[in-house]
């Protein structure tokens, strides 16, 4: 069975994309939008220090709205697993660790792990020389991480990123990623694709799913006109969906199919009753 998720950044963002922490208020939404399953989105006020968020809260809304939270959006703001700094690369590690012991906790399933930032105003901007050094520094954090979540009994899933606003990026796109998770062990550290990052990195997300191959364990999904991270509903932009469906039922993807939108103009409510709608219809006609 797909298991399709609605990630609650739909409920938790502002237009600003300022976080709010209202997330009973968000797992509450995403049940009377007809979701059983969440992305918690770990962003906000509460998760700029560890152990700062009310972990007895959360596990009772999600209890009492009957959702299951499959996945965790570790945070990102203001971390960057590949910083030359070492406080700043530090404080990423311990902030990513207590969303993983969180999940673990709550019995949820993988942890979706940025594995570059944007570097800050004291940090160096990436560089095509200072790529090298960047991946080696994000492999050394992320190899800081896996006994945290083999403890948790959660997976890592690296996502794309793109490279918006930026010179350059390291692991954009599904072929360096899986190059750069080689070495790691795989029941524990696996990748996830986010359509729109790939689109605009100019990238077709079909053939990203096949580069991932075995080692996909979440999907973003979300649609893009081509050159901005929309986070539109999927059939809004340019992304072909059809082509897509077929790549993951080529590789027998059975992860998170998380719908991690944005509602823009419209209220959140209609937004994620649309995606209910797209979730029907794909599951039962296929994303053709």
């Amino acid at each position: 069975m797909k298991n399709y998720s609605l990630s609650s950044v739909l409920f938790t963002s502002e237009k600003e994309k300022h976080f709010k922490w209202d997330t009973p208020e968000a797992f509450e939404a995403v049940a009377a939008a007809g979701f059983r399953e969440t992305e918690i989105m770990a962003e906000g006020e509460e998760w700029n220090a560890p152990g700062s968020h009310d972990a007895v809260r959360i596990r009772k809304a999600l209890e009492e709205f009957e959702i299951f939270p499959h996945t965790i959006h570790t945070p990102m703001s203001g971390v960057n697993l590949c910083s030359t700094l070492e406080t700043i690369r530090k404080d990423g590690i311990g902030r990513i660790s207590d969303a993983i012991r969180l999940l673990g906790e709550l019995g949820g399933r993988t942890a979706i792990v940025h594995p570059s930032g944007r570097p800050g105003p004291d940090e160096p901007p990436f560089s095509l020389e200072y790529l090298g050094a960047a991946m080696e520094l994000a492999h050394q954090s992320v190899a800081e991480l896996i006994p945290i979540a083999e403890e948790s009994g959660v997976r890592l899933a690296l996502e794309n990123l793109p490279a918006s606003g930026l010179p350059c990026r390291p692991l954009t796109s599904m072929q360096e990623l899986r190059a750069f998770i080689a070495d790691f062990p795989a029941e524990h550290v696996g990748l996830c694709l986010d359509t729109g990052h790939a689109r605009i990195c100019g990238l077709e997300p079909a053939e990203q799913a096949l580069v991932a191959s075995e080692r996909l364990f979440a999907l973003h999904l979300q649609d893009v006109d081509g050159e901005k991270d929309c986070h539109w509903i999927p059939g809004r932009g340019v992304i072909n969906w059809a082509e897509f469906g077929e790549a993951l039922e080529a590789i027998q993807f059975n992860g998170a199919r998380t719908f991690e939108i944005t509602s823009g103009d419209d209220p959140a409510a209609k937004a994620a009753e649309e995606c209910r709608a797209v979730r029907d219809r794909w599951m039962e006609e296929g994303m053709s």
